[in-house]
Order: structure tokens, then C-alpha cells, then sequence
């Protein structure tokens, strides 16, 4: 794979440069969410797969949650991957690519045809832009090429722009790629480490990813930061959450130095249970700003409540857990999970 440098002078010139030259975004009609394809007797199904291989840890998450049937099924249009590439950072910063390609290999498996399946994102301004080169390093061009499947690196694409009724931080609209607006479904394959603005970033943080320049510069004015990024989850659905946990970054950040190694994989049809989840493991482990305090008074998990976005309470789910390593601590991290998300 051929690697074309990354660098923060070059990222800040990108960045700048959109800054100054938007995409238009026409005004399109908000939608309403779409209903979790995963659930049971109305509760949110969360797979925990303890895994010493990605591979399989997705593999059987996604058999625990019900396989990828409901997801693919009567869909005519495009899929959407998107991955953490905030910056050309390997694993566990970023996405690893083996996360798509399995997940991309899993739907082709279930039938839908990958010339209609889309990885997208666009990466940070400190040293990810512009998003095409960052992606290249990753190894998502080689996942691309090998699969038949489409890049889409949003800051070179169309915008729309949408008025969810719930949202109240963004009072001009919040402006996302056209690709994630009419996309049947989406995907999201995030990391888990903790983050210096919004504590911990798992899947809600990355909807940050799908926002353009200007709107960057108005979520980090300062100002109600949390209830603009978790409002951001307003603009979109998610249909499939998949967290790679095999590792974690857990220390200060952002300059990210000391890791974990949970080996665990987590699915959802539901952002916030998945991130519940995932909260209550980087508790277990020590992860900063999270150790010591109440999972549940975790301010995403409760903003993400308030606006409707789903449950991180152990009562609206069901945990589904499986133990590929043979790891005689799981349950016991299970049972810790639990007692995290229930209600006192």
C-alpha cells in the first residue's frame, strides 16, 4: 500500500480552505428516526463478545443480535458505512479496517450487492484532511478495491441540511452529507477511548464526523458542546452500531499513550445502549474522567435519554454475551456492566 503523508500544516490549510468555500446545503426535510431493527419485546439487543480476533468477535456479535437479515432486507438503496478515521492513526485511535471488511464481507454474504455499499467520513482538521489520503493509509482503499465497494470522503460531496424538531442547539439547521441523508441504512463502527471535550468517544461522538467545517468551528465555540454533539445524532439513523473494544485508550488525553486490552466486540441496533455499554466497560478498566463516577450520570448517556435517542438502562435491554476466549472474568464483567446500568 502505497502511503501518501498526513501532516497538521497541510490538514489546517485543508480545513481552512472548506472554511472559506462551503458546499451549499439546501434545507431537505427532517425525517424521523427509523425504529431498532434489533430488539425484543421492545428492548435494545446488545451483543458483548469477549474475542482474542476481530474476525470472529463480529462475526459472532452479529449472529447474537439476530445476523444482518433485518438490516438488508427490501433495501434498494445504499448502505453506509462510517468509520472513525479522524486522523491516519492505527488501531485503537481509528477504525481498524478489518472492522469494515468484515462487516462489508458479512452483508455481501446476506445478498446485497456491494456496488451499493458506501465507507464515508470526514477525518479532523488537526491532522486528518483531507479525508481521501487519510483513508488511503488506513487501508480502506485496499478493503475498497478488494470488495468492489465505494469511498465517499464527504467534504468533496453534496450537502444537505436538516431542522430536527428535538434539536435546539442548532438553530440554523445541522448540515450532513446528502450520501448519509438518503442512505436505507446506517452503520457505524466506532472506537473507545476517552476524549478531552465530550469524556469518552464511542458511536455518538463519532456523528461528529458528518458535520462540515463551519459547523466544527460552532460546536467548539465554547458554548453547549455536549447538547451539539448529542443533537447531531437527531440529523441521521443509525442502524447498526459495531464497537471494536479489543483495545482502548484509557489515559489523558488527547495525546493518548496508555491502552487496554479488553478484547471485546460490541453490537446494537441502538447507539445509546452500545455506548452504555461500552462506558461501563471503560469504568472497569480505570479510563480517565469516567473512573469513579456513576455511569449513568455520564452526561451523553443522559442528554441522549432526554432527547429521545434510546435507554442506557440495563431494564431496556437485552444482553446477549459470548465467551470465545474462554476468559474466566467475562461473567464478571457481565455482571459489572449490569449493575453499572441499572438504576439505584
Amino acid at each position: 500500500m502505497t502511503s501518501t503523508l498526513v501532516t497538521h500544516e497541510g490538514s489546517m490549510s485543508e480545513y481552512r480552505r472548506i472554511l472559506e468555500n462551503p458546499k451549499p446545503g439546501p434545507e431537505a426535510l427532517a425525517r424521523s428516526l427509523r425504529g431498532n431493527l434489533f430488539s425484543e419485546n421492545g428492548k435494545a439487543v446488545v451483543a458483548i463478545v469477549r474475542s482474542d480476533g476481530r474476525r470472529a468477535g463480529i462475526r459472532e456479535a452479529l449472529r447474537l443480535i439476530g445476523g444482518l437479515g433485518s438490516l438488508v432486507h427490501g433495501v434498494k438503496g445504499e448502505i453506509v458505512i462510517k468509520p472513525n478515521c479522524n486522523t491516519d492513526d492505527p488501531f485503537p485511535r481509528n477504525s481498524h479496517p478489518e472492522t469494515v471488511r468484515v462487516l462489508v464481507e458479512s452483508l455481501i454474504e446476506g445478498g446485497f450487492q456491494a456496488g451499493s455499499i458506501v465507507v464515508g467520513d470526514m477525518s479532523g482538521r488537526y491532522r486528518g484532511l483531507p479525508t481521501r489520503n487519510t483513508m488511503a493509509n488506513m487501508g480502506l482503499n485496499q478493503v475498497a478495491e478488494e470488495l468492489g465497494i465505494r469511498l465517499s470522503y464527504f467534504e468533496e460531496e453534496d450537502w444537505v441540511t436538516v431542522k430536527p424538531p428535538a434539536s435546539r442547539a442548532w438553530p440554523e439547521g445541522i448540515k450532513i452529507p446528502r450520501c448519509i441523508y438518503e442512505a436505507e441504512r446506517v452503520i457505524l463502527t466506532p472506537v473507545m477511548r476517552t476524549h478531552d471535550d465530550a469524556t469518552f468517544t464511542i458511536s455518538m461522538k463519532l456523528a461528529v464526523g458528518l458535520i462540515d467545517a463551519a459547523e466544527r468551528e460552532w460546536l467548539h465555540n465554547g458554548v453547549d458542546f455536549f447538547e451539539k454533539m448529542l443533537e447531531l445524532n437527531l440529523a441521521f439513523s443509525t442502524d447498526l452500531v459495531v464497537t471494536d473494544a479489543l483495545a482502548s485508550f484509557v489515559d489523558h488525553p488527547p495525546r493518548h499513550r496508555q491502552f487496554v486490552k479488553p478484547g471485546i466486540l460490541i453490537a446494537s441496533g441502538n447507539r445509546v445502549a452500545a455506548d452504555a455499554a461500552g462506558v461501563a466497560i471503560m469504568k472497569h478498566y480505570g479510563a480517565y474522567g469516567i473512573a469513579g463516577n456513576p455511569v449513568l450520570g455520564q452526561k451523553q448517556l443522559i442528554l441522549a435519554d432526554k432527547l429521545g435517542l434510546g435507554k442506557p438502562y440495563a431494564e431496556d435491554m437485552v444482553l446477549k454475551t459470548s465467551n470465545l476466549a474462554g476468559d474466566k472474568s467475562f461473567e464478571d464483567l457481565v455482571l459489572e456492566i449490569k449493575t453499572e446500568l441499572t438504576e439505584q
